[in-house]
């Protein structure tokens, strides 16, 4: 019997654990938890300094996630972009950290974006299984003067086009934009605004005959989209990066570090984000962004694959967003057993054997007053260990 997310919402709010084993449903008092007992394996369970992991480039890097906060996901355009299959983890770009566009790869993109400073990237689908709907990413860089910037445009544009030549399609309201149709299922556009580049990309497999008359729409959509966002972002000159904080009220300090092997990039994982910019790291935007607007989320400390905490406004808040987040994967994703004595993590792995443990991990979900924790591992014992981990930084000294 599958729980009605209303009803379970409302039993959390008044301060009850639900734990689903089977068929069955069982309501019981929130638990206490004791610290001492929780097997945290060779995990840091005690908060630790950020500043430690500061490198050089550092202050870029926080300076793209700032840009972030400020930068439309494709839902924001378009709610039928609903989705997000994270085909790559690297969302922000500094002068160390090469961006990801189609048709131009690391080593090359350093050439075509002389004098970028920062950038973020984001990207959706209407569809859940790919290629079954319209895709589209959205691109912001910063450069140092607008003539970098009206350089970046044109050099990418011209390299995209290298071994998909197609033609030219202009978007309404926005002449200057370069915009390139294969004649088959994509339209790329670029343009300059002073110091910034916006890029939309727009993938339709499935109109037939190819028509790029939606892609326009979005794209368009999409400028005005942006330009709206960015009056919401104050640059920090470059000088100043190198003292952008690395932590915010202790989320990052309480949040499971990440192991070197799992960095992208030269930079440590680890950054606390603004809400609008750690959206792009859910594979549910359509039904995250409003959970988080209901929870009042307004930071996710995020530790890559390793653990994400939310912070919501309080701690039904808290509850009601596990709640959000966990009940759309339920027809892929199973209950499990929980950590030993940390009754209140709700734990979850694959209803099909067979199915990508990359896309589908094990994960945990536990909250802590008005944090929500998620963590996962490809391996149900490190899981528990990491969970138990996540739980004892959250609430050890509070």
């Amino acid at each position: 019997m599958r729980l009605d997310i209303r009803v379970f919402a409302a039993l959390l709010t008044v301060g009850t654990v639900v734990t689903a084993c089977g068929g069955d449903t069982d309501v019981s008092p929130a638990p206490t938890v004791d610290l001492n007992q929780l097997d945290t394996g060779n995990y840091q369970s005690t908060p630790r300094d950020p500043e430690i992991a500061r490198a050089d480039d550092t202050g870029e890097a926080l300076e793209a996630v700032r840009l972030g906060a400020a930068v439309p996901i494709p839902y924001d355009v378009d709610p039928s972009y609903g989705f997000q299959r994270l085909n790559s983890r690297q969302v922000r770009t500094t002068s160390k950290i090469p961006g990801s566009i189609t048709k131009i790869d690391e080593e090359t993109f350093p050439t075509v974006t002389k004098g970028l400073i920062v950038g973020w990237r984001t990207s959706g689908e209407r569809r859940i299984q790919p290629f079954l709907g319209r895709q589209a990413w959205i691109y912001v860089y910063r450069f140092g003067t607008a003539d970098e910037a009206a350089t970046a445009v044109q050099r990418i544009s011209e390299k995209q086009q290298e071994n998909s030549v197609g033609r030219n399609v202009e978007i309404p309201g926005f002449p200057a934009a370069r915009s390139n149709w294969t004649g088959a299922a994509t339209v790329d556009s670029w343009m300059s605004q002073d110091t910034m580049v916006y890029g939309v990309r727009v993938e339709d497999p499935m109109t037939e005959p190819p028509d790029p008359s939606a892609a326009i729409e979005f794209i368009k959509k999409a400028y005005l989209k942006i330009d709206e966002m960015l009056d919401g972002y104050i640059p920090t000159p470059p000088a100043d990066m190198a003292g952008l904080p690395i932590d915010t009220d202790e989320m990052l300090s309480r949040t499971l570090p990440s192991t070197r092997d799992s960095w992208i990039g030269p930079l440590p994982e680890g950054a606390v984000e603004p809400a609008q910019a750690a959206i792009i790291r859910d594979k549910r935007p359509g039904t995250t962004k409003p959970a988080f607007l209901d929870a009042g989320v307004d930071l996710v400390s995020n530790e890559g694959s390793v653990a994400r905490v939310y912070r919501a406004k309080d701690s039904d808040a808290a509850q009601r967003l596990l709640v959000a987040l966990t009940e759309p994967q339920t027809e892929v994703l199973k209950p499990i057993e929980g950590p030993r004595n940390l009754p209140n993590a709700r734990c979850f792995d694959r209803r099909d054997p067979k199915a990508s443990t990359t896309s589908y991990p094990p994960v945990c979900y536990v909250t802590y007053d008005r944090y929500l924790a998620r963590v996962s591992s490809y391996n149900i014992q490190d899981l528990h260990q990491r969970t138990a981990a996540q739980y004892k930084l959250l609430a050890i000294g509070r």
